[in-house]
Protein backbone atom coordinates (compact mmCIF):
# COMPACT_ATOMS: atom_id res chain seq x y z
CA UNK A 1 0.00 0.00 0.00
CA UNK A 2 2.85 2.40 0.85
CA UNK A 3 4.41 1.67 -2.56
CA UNK A 4 1.11 2.51 -4.30
CA UNK A 5 0.76 5.79 -2.37
CA UNK A 6 4.30 6.80 -3.31
CA UNK A 7 3.63 6.08 -6.98
CA UNK A 8 0.39 8.10 -6.82
CA UNK A 9 2.27 11.10 -5.41
CA UNK A 10 4.83 10.79 -8.19
CA UNK A 11 2.17 11.29 -10.87
CA UNK A 12 1.68 14.73 -12.42
CA UNK A 13 -1.54 16.64 -11.67
CA UNK A 14 -2.81 16.01 -15.19
CA UNK A 15 -2.36 12.25 -14.75
CA UNK A 16 -4.33 12.31 -11.49
CA UNK A 17 -7.15 14.28 -13.13
CA UNK A 18 -7.20 11.79 -15.98
CA UNK A 19 -7.58 8.91 -13.51
CA UNK A 20 -10.42 10.78 -11.75
CA UNK A 21 -12.18 11.30 -15.07
CA UNK A 22 -11.66 7.64 -15.93
CA UNK A 23 -13.09 6.55 -12.57
CA UNK A 24 -16.35 8.48 -13.02
CA UNK A 25 -16.67 7.40 -16.64
CA UNK A 26 -16.03 3.76 -15.82
CA UNK A 27 -18.65 3.67 -13.06
CA UNK A 28 -21.25 4.91 -15.53
CA UNK A 29 -20.28 2.79 -18.53
CA UNK A 30 -20.12 -0.36 -16.42
CA UNK A 31 -23.87 -0.08 -15.79
CA UNK A 32 -24.48 -0.02 -19.54
CA UNK A 33 -22.10 -2.90 -20.13
CA UNK A 34 -23.78 -5.11 -17.55
CA UNK A 35 -27.34 -4.56 -18.74
CA UNK A 36 -27.03 -3.85 -22.47
CA UNK A 37 -27.80 -7.39 -23.67
CA UNK A 38 -30.50 -7.88 -21.04
CA UNK A 39 -32.08 -4.51 -21.86
CA UNK A 40 -32.32 -5.20 -25.58
CA UNK A 41 -33.99 -8.58 -24.97
CA UNK A 42 -36.27 -7.12 -22.26
CA UNK A 43 -37.48 -4.51 -24.76
CA UNK A 44 -38.80 -7.37 -26.89
CA UNK A 45 -36.08 -7.64 -29.50
CA UNK A 46 -34.56 -10.92 -30.68
CA UNK A 47 -31.03 -12.24 -30.19
CA UNK A 48 -30.49 -11.66 -33.89
CA UNK A 49 -31.20 -7.95 -33.47
CA UNK A 50 -28.86 -7.90 -30.48
CA UNK A 51 -26.14 -9.31 -32.73
CA UNK A 52 -26.92 -6.62 -35.31
CA UNK A 53 -26.48 -3.88 -32.70
CA UNK A 54 -23.11 -5.32 -31.65
CA UNK A 55 -22.06 -5.44 -35.30
CA UNK A 56 -23.24 -1.87 -36.00
CA UNK A 57 -21.17 -0.54 -33.12
CA UNK A 58 -18.01 -2.11 -34.46
CA UNK A 59 -18.78 -1.50 -38.15
CA UNK A 60 -19.22 2.23 -37.57
CA UNK A 61 -16.02 2.25 -35.54
CA UNK A 62 -14.14 0.52 -38.36
CA UNK A 63 -15.54 2.69 -41.16
CA UNK A 64 -14.84 5.96 -39.36
CA UNK A 65 -11.52 4.95 -37.82
CA UNK A 66 -9.26 6.70 -40.33
CA UNK A 67 -11.20 10.02 -40.41
CA UNK A 68 -11.39 10.03 -36.62
CA UNK A 69 -7.68 9.25 -36.26
CA UNK A 70 -6.87 12.16 -38.56
CA UNK A 71 -9.28 14.33 -36.59
CA UNK A 72 -7.34 13.65 -33.40
CA UNK A 73 -4.31 15.35 -34.97
CA UNK A 74 -6.37 18.52 -35.43
CA UNK A 75 -8.45 18.43 -32.25
CA UNK A 76 -5.70 17.47 -29.83
CA UNK A 77 -5.84 14.52 -27.46
CA UNK A 78 -7.85 16.15 -24.67
CA UNK A 79 -10.45 17.66 -27.02
CA UNK A 80 -10.84 14.33 -28.76
CA UNK A 81 -11.53 12.64 -25.42
CA UNK A 82 -14.10 15.31 -24.55
CA UNK A 83 -15.83 14.61 -27.88
CA UNK A 84 -15.79 10.88 -27.16
CA UNK A 85 -17.45 11.39 -23.78
CA UNK A 86 -20.16 13.56 -25.37
CA UNK A 87 -20.83 10.89 -28.02
CA UNK A 88 -21.06 8.17 -25.38
CA UNK A 89 -23.53 10.22 -23.33
CA UNK A 90 -25.64 10.96 -26.42
CA UNK A 91 -25.78 7.28 -27.37
CA UNK A 92 -26.76 6.11 -23.89
CA UNK A 93 -29.40 8.79 -23.38
CA UNK A 94 -30.85 8.09 -26.83
CA UNK A 95 -31.22 4.43 -25.86
CA UNK A 96 -33.00 5.46 -22.66
CA UNK A 97 -35.36 7.98 -24.28
CA UNK A 98 -36.27 6.38 -27.60
CA UNK A 99 -35.91 2.58 -27.69
CA UNK A 100 -37.30 2.14 -31.21
CA UNK A 101 -35.26 -0.19 -33.43
CA UNK A 102 -33.92 2.47 -35.82
CA UNK A 103 -32.88 4.76 -32.95
CA UNK A 104 -31.23 1.89 -31.11
CA UNK A 105 -29.10 1.40 -34.21
CA UNK A 106 -28.22 5.12 -34.12
CA UNK A 107 -27.37 4.79 -30.43
CA UNK A 108 -25.05 1.88 -31.20
CA UNK A 109 -23.39 3.93 -33.95
CA UNK A 110 -22.74 6.87 -31.61
CA UNK A 111 -21.16 4.58 -29.04
CA UNK A 112 -19.04 3.00 -31.77
CA UNK A 113 -17.65 6.41 -32.73
CA UNK A 114 -17.01 7.21 -29.08
CA UNK A 115 -15.10 3.97 -28.57
CA UNK A 116 -12.77 4.73 -31.51
CA UNK A 117 -11.94 8.20 -30.22
CA UNK A 118 -11.17 6.82 -26.78
CA UNK A 119 -9.01 4.05 -28.19
CA UNK A 120 -6.83 6.40 -30.23
CA UNK A 121 -6.44 9.12 -27.61
CA UNK A 122 -6.26 7.55 -24.14
CA UNK A 123 -2.88 5.79 -24.46
CA UNK A 124 -1.09 8.66 -26.30
CA UNK A 125 -2.43 11.13 -23.72
CA UNK A 126 -1.12 8.94 -20.90
CA UNK A 127 2.25 8.85 -22.63
CA UNK A 128 2.31 12.68 -22.53
CA UNK A 129 1.14 12.77 -18.91
CA UNK A 130 3.91 10.44 -17.73
CA UNK A 131 7.64 9.90 -18.00
CA UNK A 132 9.86 6.82 -17.96
CA UNK A 133 9.62 6.57 -14.17
CA UNK A 134 5.81 6.72 -13.96
CA UNK A 135 4.66 5.30 -17.31
CA UNK A 136 4.16 1.65 -16.36
CA UNK A 137 2.38 2.68 -13.17
CA UNK A 138 0.04 5.11 -14.96
CA UNK A 139 -0.90 2.52 -17.58
CA UNK A 140 -1.46 -0.15 -14.93
CA UNK A 141 -3.30 2.29 -12.64
CA UNK A 142 -5.62 3.26 -15.49
CA UNK A 143 -6.35 -0.41 -16.12
CA UNK A 144 -6.93 -0.95 -12.40
CA UNK A 145 -9.32 2.00 -12.26
CA UNK A 146 -11.12 0.94 -15.43
CA UNK A 147 -11.55 -2.65 -14.35
CA UNK A 148 -11.82 -2.26 -10.58
CA UNK A 149 -14.38 0.55 -10.65
CA UNK A 150 -16.25 -1.27 -13.38
CA UNK A 151 -16.75 -3.97 -10.78
CA UNK A 152 -18.02 -1.49 -8.22
CA UNK A 153 -20.34 -0.08 -10.87
CA UNK A 154 -21.64 -3.56 -11.65
CA UNK A 155 -22.32 -4.15 -7.98
CA UNK A 156 -24.22 -0.89 -7.65
CA UNK A 157 -26.09 -1.53 -10.90
CA UNK A 158 -27.97 -4.46 -9.41
CA UNK A 159 -29.23 -2.34 -6.54
CA UNK A 160 -29.93 0.59 -8.87
CA UNK A 161 -32.21 -1.52 -11.07
CA UNK A 162 -34.10 -2.87 -8.06
CA UNK A 163 -34.45 0.61 -6.54
CA UNK A 164 -35.75 2.20 -9.74
CA UNK A 165 -38.09 -0.74 -10.32
CA UNK A 166 -39.64 -0.28 -6.90
CA UNK A 167 -39.81 3.51 -7.32
CA UNK A 168 -41.77 3.19 -10.58
CA UNK A 169 -43.74 0.11 -9.51
CA UNK A 170 -42.42 -2.08 -12.35
CA UNK A 171 -40.36 -5.31 -12.44
CA UNK A 172 -36.63 -4.87 -11.91
CA UNK A 173 -35.87 -6.80 -15.10
CA UNK A 174 -38.30 -4.94 -17.36
CA UNK A 175 -37.32 -2.85 -20.35
CA UNK A 176 -38.64 0.31 -18.68
CA UNK A 177 -36.42 -0.24 -15.64
CA UNK A 178 -33.36 -0.74 -17.81
CA UNK A 179 -34.19 2.48 -19.69
CA UNK A 180 -34.26 4.37 -16.38
CA UNK A 181 -30.94 2.81 -15.42
CA UNK A 182 -29.43 3.93 -18.74
CA UNK A 183 -30.68 7.49 -18.14
CA UNK A 184 -28.80 7.59 -14.82
CA UNK A 185 -25.72 6.15 -16.52
CA UNK A 186 -25.82 8.79 -19.29
CA UNK A 187 -25.88 11.57 -16.70
CA UNK A 188 -22.94 9.90 -14.97
CA UNK A 189 -20.96 9.90 -18.22
CA UNK A 190 -21.48 13.67 -18.52
CA UNK A 191 -20.27 14.07 -14.92
CA UNK A 192 -16.85 12.72 -15.97
CA UNK A 193 -16.21 15.78 -18.15
CA UNK A 194 -15.03 18.39 -15.56
CA UNK A 195 -11.76 16.69 -14.50
CA UNK A 196 -11.00 15.94 -18.15
CA UNK A 197 -11.55 19.57 -19.19
CA UNK A 198 -9.21 20.73 -16.40
CA UNK A 199 -6.29 18.73 -17.80
CA UNK A 200 -3.64 20.92 -19.42
CA UNK A 201 -2.40 18.88 -22.35
CA UNK A 202 1.42 18.93 -22.30
CA UNK A 203 3.24 20.19 -25.34
CA UNK A 204 4.67 17.64 -27.74
CA UNK A 205 7.87 16.26 -26.19
CA UNK A 206 11.22 16.24 -27.98
CA UNK A 207 11.78 13.55 -30.57
CA UNK A 208 12.11 10.08 -29.08
CA UNK A 209 15.14 7.88 -29.68
CA UNK A 210 13.07 6.12 -32.29
CA UNK A 211 13.08 9.28 -34.39
CA UNK A 212 16.37 10.98 -33.49
CA UNK A 213 17.73 10.52 -36.97
CA UNK A 214 17.06 13.78 -38.86
CA UNK A 215 16.69 11.82 -42.05
CA UNK A 216 13.82 9.80 -40.60
CA UNK A 217 11.29 12.44 -41.62
CA UNK A 218 11.91 11.72 -45.28
CA UNK A 219 13.28 8.17 -45.11
CA UNK A 220 10.97 5.62 -46.74
CA UNK A 221 10.95 1.83 -47.09
CA UNK A 222 11.57 2.36 -50.83
CA UNK A 223 14.79 4.39 -50.67
CA UNK A 224 16.92 1.37 -51.59
CA UNK A 225 14.32 -0.20 -53.86
CA UNK A 226 14.99 -0.95 -57.55
CA UNK A 227 13.90 1.69 -60.11
CA UNK A 228 10.72 -0.17 -61.03
CA UNK A 229 9.47 0.38 -57.45
CA UNK A 230 10.24 4.09 -57.27
CA UNK A 231 6.61 4.90 -58.09
CA UNK A 232 5.77 3.48 -54.65
CA UNK A 233 8.00 6.08 -53.02
CA UNK A 234 6.20 8.81 -54.96
CA UNK A 235 2.91 7.81 -53.32
CA UNK A 236 4.42 6.98 -49.95
CA UNK A 237 5.62 10.55 -49.31
CA UNK A 238 2.06 11.78 -49.85
CA UNK A 239 0.80 9.81 -46.82
CA UNK A 240 0.28 11.69 -43.51
CA UNK A 241 3.52 11.81 -41.51
CA UNK A 242 2.22 9.60 -38.64
CA UNK A 243 1.19 6.91 -41.12
CA UNK A 244 4.60 7.09 -42.82
CA UNK A 245 6.22 6.54 -39.43
CA UNK A 246 4.34 3.27 -39.05
CA UNK A 247 4.98 2.15 -42.60
CA UNK A 248 8.72 2.56 -42.10
CA UNK A 249 8.48 -0.50 -39.81
CA UNK A 250 5.76 -2.60 -41.46
CA UNK A 251 6.95 -5.92 -40.05
CA UNK A 252 6.86 -4.70 -36.45
CA UNK A 253 3.44 -3.12 -36.99
CA UNK A 254 1.97 -6.34 -38.38
CA UNK A 255 3.47 -8.39 -35.55
CA UNK A 256 1.92 -6.05 -32.98
CA UNK A 257 -1.49 -6.28 -34.65
CA UNK A 258 -1.79 -10.05 -35.13
CA UNK A 259 -2.29 -11.14 -31.46
CA UNK A 260 -5.13 -8.64 -30.80
CA UNK A 261 -6.65 -9.60 -34.16
CA UNK A 262 -6.91 -13.22 -33.01
CA UNK A 263 -8.17 -12.19 -29.58
CA UNK A 264 -10.90 -10.04 -31.13
CA UNK A 265 -12.50 -12.99 -32.89
CA UNK A 266 -12.44 -15.14 -29.79
CA UNK A 267 -13.72 -12.39 -27.53
CA UNK A 268 -16.51 -11.33 -29.89
CA UNK A 269 -17.89 -14.86 -29.99
CA UNK A 270 -18.32 -15.18 -26.23
CA UNK A 271 -17.25 -12.46 -23.81
CA UNK A 272 -20.09 -9.94 -24.46
CA UNK A 273 -22.62 -12.68 -23.74
CA UNK A 274 -21.27 -14.03 -20.45
CA UNK A 275 -24.06 -12.24 -18.56
CA UNK A 276 -26.60 -14.16 -20.65
CA UNK A 277 -24.63 -17.38 -20.07
CA UNK A 278 -24.72 -17.03 -16.29
CA UNK A 279 -28.38 -16.01 -16.28
CA UNK A 280 -29.54 -18.86 -18.51
CA UNK A 281 -27.29 -21.62 -17.13
CA UNK A 282 -27.46 -20.74 -13.44
CA UNK A 283 -30.55 -18.48 -13.19
CA UNK A 284 -28.84 -15.44 -11.66
CA UNK A 285 -30.93 -12.29 -11.11
CA UNK A 286 -29.84 -8.65 -11.49
CA UNK A 287 -28.24 -8.36 -8.06
CA UNK A 288 -26.43 -11.67 -8.37
CA UNK A 289 -25.14 -10.76 -11.83
CA UNK A 290 -23.99 -7.37 -10.59
CA UNK A 291 -22.19 -8.91 -7.62
CA UNK A 292 -20.61 -11.59 -9.81
CA UNK A 293 -19.23 -9.21 -12.41
CA UNK A 294 -18.22 -6.78 -9.68
CA UNK A 295 -16.07 -9.51 -8.16
CA UNK A 296 -14.48 -10.23 -11.54
CA UNK A 297 -13.66 -6.60 -12.21
CA UNK A 298 -12.40 -5.67 -8.75
CA UNK A 299 -10.09 -8.70 -8.71
CA UNK A 300 -8.79 -7.88 -12.17
CA UNK A 301 -8.25 -4.24 -11.28
CA UNK A 302 -6.18 -5.16 -8.24
CA UNK A 303 -4.27 -7.81 -10.17
CA UNK A 304 -3.39 -5.39 -12.97
CA UNK A 305 -1.28 -3.43 -10.49
CA UNK A 306 1.02 -6.45 -10.24
CA UNK A 307 1.67 -6.34 -13.99
CA UNK A 308 4.69 -4.00 -13.74
CA UNK A 309 6.24 -6.21 -11.04
CA UNK A 310 5.90 -9.30 -13.23
CA UNK A 311 7.18 -7.39 -16.24
CA UNK A 312 10.28 -6.38 -14.28
CA UNK A 313 11.08 -10.08 -13.84
CA UNK A 314 9.86 -11.60 -17.10
CA UNK A 315 9.64 -8.69 -19.52
CA UNK A 316 6.47 -7.03 -20.78
CA UNK A 317 5.61 -9.40 -23.62
CA UNK A 318 6.56 -12.57 -21.77
CA UNK A 319 4.23 -11.48 -18.99
CA UNK A 320 1.44 -10.95 -21.51
CA UNK A 321 1.99 -14.37 -23.09
CA UNK A 322 2.27 -16.32 -19.83
CA UNK A 323 -0.76 -14.78 -18.12
CA UNK A 324 -2.98 -15.14 -21.18
CA UNK A 325 -1.87 -18.74 -21.60
CA UNK A 326 -3.03 -19.50 -18.06
CA UNK A 327 -6.47 -18.16 -18.96
CA UNK A 328 -7.10 -20.66 -21.80
CA UNK A 329 -7.73 -23.85 -19.73
CA UNK A 330 -9.68 -21.80 -17.20
CA UNK A 331 -12.02 -20.69 -19.99
CA UNK A 332 -12.68 -24.33 -20.91
CA UNK A 333 -13.42 -25.18 -17.27
CA UNK A 334 -15.90 -22.29 -17.15
CA UNK A 335 -17.74 -23.64 -20.19
CA UNK A 336 -17.89 -27.20 -18.87
CA UNK A 337 -18.78 -26.43 -15.23
CA UNK A 338 -22.19 -27.53 -14.00
CA UNK A 339 -21.64 -26.18 -10.48
CA UNK A 340 -22.11 -22.43 -10.02
CA UNK A 341 -19.22 -22.01 -7.60
CA UNK A 342 -16.81 -23.88 -9.85
CA UNK A 343 -17.89 -21.69 -12.75
CA UNK A 344 -17.39 -18.55 -10.64
CA UNK A 345 -13.93 -19.67 -9.51
CA UNK A 346 -12.85 -20.51 -13.07
CA UNK A 347 -14.26 -17.25 -14.45
CA UNK A 348 -12.60 -15.20 -11.70
CA UNK A 349 -9.20 -16.83 -12.23
CA UNK A 350 -9.51 -16.55 -16.02
CA UNK A 351 -10.36 -12.86 -16.12
CA UNK A 352 -7.50 -12.04 -13.74
CA UNK A 353 -4.94 -14.13 -15.65
CA UNK A 354 -6.03 -12.97 -19.10
CA UNK A 355 -6.35 -9.26 -18.45
CA UNK A 356 -3.86 -8.35 -15.73
CA UNK A 357 -1.05 -7.68 -18.22
CA UNK A 358 -3.15 -6.08 -20.98
CA UNK A 359 -1.91 -2.51 -20.26
CA UNK A 360 1.65 -3.75 -20.65
CA UNK A 361 0.92 -4.67 -24.26
CA UNK A 362 -0.26 -1.14 -24.99
CA UNK A 363 2.72 0.37 -23.19
CA UNK A 364 5.11 -1.85 -25.18
CA UNK A 365 3.45 -0.86 -28.46
CA UNK A 366 3.67 2.83 -27.55
CA UNK A 367 7.36 2.51 -26.69
CA UNK A 368 8.07 0.97 -30.10
CA UNK A 369 6.23 3.76 -31.95
CA UNK A 370 7.29 7.32 -32.74
CA UNK A 371 5.40 9.94 -30.73
CA UNK A 372 3.61 11.44 -33.73
CA UNK A 373 2.36 8.00 -34.82
CA UNK A 374 1.08 6.82 -31.44
CA UNK A 375 -2.58 7.78 -32.04
CA UNK A 376 -2.41 5.79 -35.28
CA UNK A 377 -0.76 2.83 -33.58
CA UNK A 378 -3.22 2.69 -30.71
CA UNK A 379 -6.01 3.13 -33.24
CA UNK A 380 -4.74 0.19 -35.24
CA UNK A 381 -4.53 -1.87 -32.07
CA UNK A 382 -8.09 -0.88 -31.20
CA UNK A 383 -9.19 -1.83 -34.70
CA UNK A 384 -7.43 -5.19 -34.39
CA UNK A 385 -9.14 -5.83 -31.06
CA UNK A 386 -12.49 -4.85 -32.62
CA UNK A 387 -12.45 -6.37 -36.11
CA UNK A 388 -13.90 -9.67 -34.94
CA UNK A 389 -16.97 -7.84 -33.66
CA UNK A 390 -17.95 -6.99 -37.24
CA UNK A 391 -19.15 -10.54 -37.89
CA UNK A 392 -18.64 -12.74 -34.82
CA UNK A 393 -21.63 -11.38 -32.80
CA UNK A 394 -24.00 -12.49 -35.56
CA UNK A 395 -22.31 -15.89 -35.66
CA UNK A 396 -22.48 -16.11 -31.87
CA UNK A 397 -26.20 -15.35 -31.58
CA UNK A 398 -26.92 -17.88 -34.36
CA UNK A 399 -24.94 -20.56 -32.51
CA UNK A 400 -26.52 -19.68 -29.15
CA UNK A 401 -30.04 -20.14 -30.50
CA UNK A 402 -29.30 -23.51 -32.10
CA UNK A 403 -26.44 -25.14 -30.20
CA UNK A 404 -25.98 -23.25 -26.95
CA UNK A 405 -22.71 -21.88 -25.59
CA UNK A 406 -20.45 -24.97 -25.66
CA UNK A 407 -19.13 -24.50 -29.24
CA UNK A 408 -18.42 -20.84 -28.47
CA UNK A 409 -16.22 -21.71 -25.49
CA UNK A 410 -14.19 -24.14 -27.62
CA UNK A 411 -13.74 -21.66 -30.48
CA UNK A 412 -12.76 -18.80 -28.17
CA UNK A 413 -10.22 -20.93 -26.29
CA UNK A 414 -8.63 -21.99 -29.59
CA UNK A 415 -8.28 -18.41 -30.83
CA UNK A 416 -6.89 -17.24 -27.49
CA UNK A 417 -4.33 -20.06 -27.55
CA UNK A 418 -3.22 -19.03 -31.05
CA UNK A 419 -2.74 -15.43 -29.88
CA UNK A 420 -0.51 -16.66 -27.04
CA UNK A 421 1.64 -18.70 -29.42
CA UNK A 422 2.01 -15.75 -31.79
CA UNK A 423 2.87 -13.32 -28.98
CA UNK A 424 5.55 -15.63 -27.63
CA UNK A 425 6.96 -16.38 -31.09
CA UNK A 426 7.21 -12.74 -32.14
CA UNK A 427 8.27 -11.11 -28.87
CA UNK A 428 8.62 -13.46 -25.90
CA UNK A 429 11.45 -15.65 -27.21
CA UNK A 430 13.90 -12.81 -27.73
CA UNK A 431 12.75 -10.25 -25.17
CA UNK A 432 15.33 -11.31 -22.62
CA UNK A 433 18.08 -11.24 -25.26
CA UNK A 434 17.20 -7.63 -26.17
CA UNK A 435 17.46 -7.02 -22.46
Amino acid sequence: MRHIIERWRALETGARRYLLHLAILTLSLSVVGLYYNLAVLALGYSRGFLGILQTVTQAVAALLSLPLWLGVQRLGLRSALVTAVALYAAGILLFAAYPQAALLVCSAALMGMASVLMQVTAAPLMMRLSDDATRDYLFSASAAVAVGLSGIGNLGAGFLADTLGRAFGIPADSGETYRAVFAVAGIGVLASLPPLVLIREPKRPPASPLSDNPASATETPFDSAPPWLMWARHWFVRFPAPLRALLRKPTLTMKLLLPPFLISWGAALLIPYLNLYFRERFGLDNRALGALFAGFDVATGLASLTGPALAARLGKMRTVAVTRAIGVPLLLILGAASDLWLAIAAALARVVASNMAAPLYDAYAMEQTEESARPFMIGLLGAAYSVGFLIAPLISTFVQERYGFSPLFAATATLYALSVVVTWWFFGRTEGERG
